[in-house]
């Protein structure tokens, strides 16, 4: 029996040079047979792969968790090294005798007055709210700047040489030294967990251990230090985190400097 056979031909646009070719029905159906086999491999391919190449993604999306988290932990460890240094710092300048790590003991329910050796610091009066000095910031908290190249923890309030420079709030002075980076340098501790930090003094009025009231007197602007041009660095810390110092003084948003680059 004569086998079935097809005939394929091709004319070109022209119709010159024909060409027909003969395929056997044998030849199709292996044809045929061929591209199933091929399609059904694709879809298999497709069902074992694509759950793993979604595992995949799981597996990354995990990494990059983890690295995040491990990043996080990092800055944590880091914030309780200087934790630890401020405590030693507290501790070292006043003394073995008053310990932050413990609440003070409040003796007016009243006023909020509570005692420690030696001083006494209102809870009213220890938030800072009396700004240093009246002047322009140039410099504010976060950003790098001329001579910063760390974060930078406070503002920098643009004055006249030698302005008086006032506590922004009654407190101790736990460090009155001369540093590299900010010169004359005078720290205050107001109680609950609050520090501020005045820096590049021309002159500190004030001495170790010595009580300040707030919108006192405790200095003079200065351009000791790493600094560019009198001006007083000043930071504000709660709970060994440094704020903001807007937050407490939004009037220094009106004599802001910063804004006009932005």
């Amino acid at each position: 029996m004569k086998s079935e056979k097809y005939t394929v031909m091709f004319i070109p646009d022209d119709e010159t040079g024909t060409r027909s070719y003969h395929i056997s029905k044998t030849a199709i159906r292996l044809i045929l047979s061929a591209t199933g086999i091929l399609i059904v491999c694709g879809l298999g391919i497709l069902v074992y792969f694509v759950p793993k190449m979604a595992d995949y993604t799981e597996i990354i999306d995990r990494h990059d968790q983890f690295a995040s988290e491990r990043l996080n932990v990092l800055e944590l460890t880091r914030n309780l090294e200087r934790v630890k240094q401020m405590d030693e710092l507290v501790r070292h300048s006043l003394g073995t005798t008053l310990d932050i790590d413990e609440r003070p003991v409040v003796s007016d329910s009243l006023t909020g007055i509570v005692s420690m050796p030696k001083t006494q610091i209102s809870f009213i009066e220890n938030i800072p709210s009396v700004a240093p000095i009246q002047g322009f910031v140039s410099q504010r908290s976060g950003n790098a700047g001329l001579f910063i190249t760390k974060t930078h923890h406070g503002i920098d309030i643009v004055a006249k040489e030698g302005e008086p420079i006032m506590a922004a709030a009654s407190g101790v002075l736990v460090f009155y030294s001369w540093t590299y980076e900010f010169g004359n340098l005078i720290i205050l501790y107001h109680g609950d967990d609050y520090f501020t930090h005045y820096g590049h003094n021309k002159q500190n009025f004030k001495h170790q251990l010595d009580m300040v009231t707030r919108g006192e007197v405790i200095g003079l602007v200065g351009n000791t230090g790493m600094s560019s041009g009198p001006h007083l660095h000043f930071e504000v810390w709660r709970e060994f985190v440094a704020m903001d110092p807007l937050i407490y003084f939004p009037e220094y948003r009106a004599t802001d400097l910063t804004l006009l680059n932005e």
